[in-house]
């Protein structure tokens, strides 16, 4: 399980965010995984990384200088049924900020690949683009009709799909929104804690029809923000905020495997890519 909400204002000055996109990541507490780094094939790119044996440089969120961002969840609504393996969907955020390819393009050939013969485990594909605050995104959900793309300046998902939000999505995106309502750059620090505090809310939006469907014997404990269960709950929280002056800060706070919380800032600027 994982949550994702973006503001974007592509009209964005040097006084405020044309981005700010905050993120849980929830897995099993045991599953190797690296904090946030610069990777050394990709030194422009940088986010914590899967070491599952064979799966290692996946991740759940990328981002590079370029100006491309990526953000994957899985689709609890779809799960894996078949008994063929499937490929580790981690993979699809490295591949698309280390290349070429615009959001668009990227998405469109691999819905037309997962129509042809779906290799992945069931995702929603978030793809930002970091100069103008595009936001385009794919299920991989058996009814998709392909990418997608929005103008809101408030976005949500979870992994109930695009169709049903879960209800902590929707309450999520009204506590969100007040946060950064009229926020400033110079007040940065401030929004970092704030953003904190709210990826770090347990309390629980009940009752939920669609998270009690998917997951009926768990909901309860997977119907907060903030996720613990036994022995799987929220590890990593990221904060990615892109201001009119083209300056990127990134904050994480990851869950170490001796249970402590080590946060993370990184800085840099954006430039274009070749």
């Amino acid at each position: 399980m994982c949550i994702l909400f973006i503001y974007r204002n592509p009209d964005a000055n040097s006084e405020s965010y044309r981005l700010i996109v905050v993120s849980n990541r929830e897995e099993d507490f045991k599953r190797p995984t690296l904090p946030a780094h610069y990777w050394v094939n990709h030194p422009q790119c940088f986010g914590g990384t899967d070491m599952e044996p064979g799966k290692e440089g996946g991740t759940w969120l990328g981002v590079s200088v370029t100006g491309k961002a990526g953000v994957i969840l899985n689709l609890s609504s779809e799960a894996n049924s078949s008994d063929i393996p499937k490929q580790g969907r981690g993979f699809l955020v490295p591949n698309f900020i280390t290349s070429q390819d615009s959001a668009i393009a990227y998405l469109d050939k691999l819905h037309k690949q997962n129509k042809e013969n779906s290799v992945y485990n069931p995702f929603v594909l978030i793809l930002m683009n970091l100069h103008n605050a595009d936001i385009n995104y794919l299920s991989s959900s058996k009814t998709s009709t392909g990418p997608c793309s929005s103008q809101d300046s408030i976005l949500g998902f979870g992994n109930s799909g695009l169709d049903i939000s879960y209800k902590k999505v929707n309450a999520g995106k009204e506590i969100f929104k007040s946060i950064i309502n009229n926020v400033k750059v110079s007040e940065q620090t401030n929004l970092v804690d704030k953003l904190l505090t709210f990826l770090k809310s347990k309390e629980r939006y009940l009752p939920d029809p669609e998270l009690q469907r998917q997951s009926p014997k768990r909901y309860k404990e997977l119907s907060s923000i903030f996720v613990v269960t036994e022995g799987y709950g929220t590890r990593t929280h990221s904060i990615l905020l892109v201001n009119g002056n083209n300056e990127i800060t990134f904050v994480e706070e990851t869950l170490m495997p001796d249970l402590t919380w080590k946060r993370q800032t990184f800085s840099n600027k954006l430039i274009h890519g070749t």
